[in-house]
């Protein structure tokens, strides 16, 4: 499996997460429920953010130039959406803004990856590339599990 695929198959299921935390929202979750709900969301897109930072980016950003403007955009995502799960775990959350703010960000960050970032990547790298960056990933178990057939 590449890369990209194990990746976007992440991405499938965080979208199905923040569905249900708009639907939470919508059914006014306390701030503490919906804060134990993206806990462990954000673990997962930690996870998901180190492989793309450490292991995928790396890769296009020396084949494309280190100043590639669509990974800086992604990167600066990144930040972004770590600053809202810092926000949404404080002990000082006082709205849902944060959460609402948080599932856009997000929403938006994966609908470029998949649309445009993604197949940009599979264009520039091989897919022994894109498989050889899963292999990595799954031995260091840094993601769900991107070859699972050994």
């Amino acid at each position: 499996m590449k890369a990209t695929e194990c990746l976007n198959t992440e991405h499938g299921i965080f979208i199905i997460q923040l569905n249900i935390l708009k639907e939470m929202i919508e059914q006014k979750a306390s701030l503490n429920e919906l804060r134990a709900a993206v806990k462990p969301i954000a673990a997962a897109v930690e996870k998901h953010r180190d492989v793309e930072d450490k292991l995928l980016y790396p890769v296009i950003l020396k084949e494309c130039g280190k100043d590639f403007s669509p990974i800086k955009v992604m990167q600066k995502e990144h930040d972004e959406i770590t600053a809202y799960l810092k926000e949404i775990e404080s002990p000082a959350l006082a709205s849902d803004d944060p959460v609402k703010k948080f599932i856009r960000v997000l929403s938006e960050h994966i609908d470029k990856e998949i649309k445009i970032l993604f197949p940009m990547i599979e264009e520039t790298l091989s897919c022994e590339e894109l498989e050889a960056i899963a292999k990595t990933c799954d031995e260091k178990n840094c993601c769900g599990g991107c070859n699972n057939n050994k």
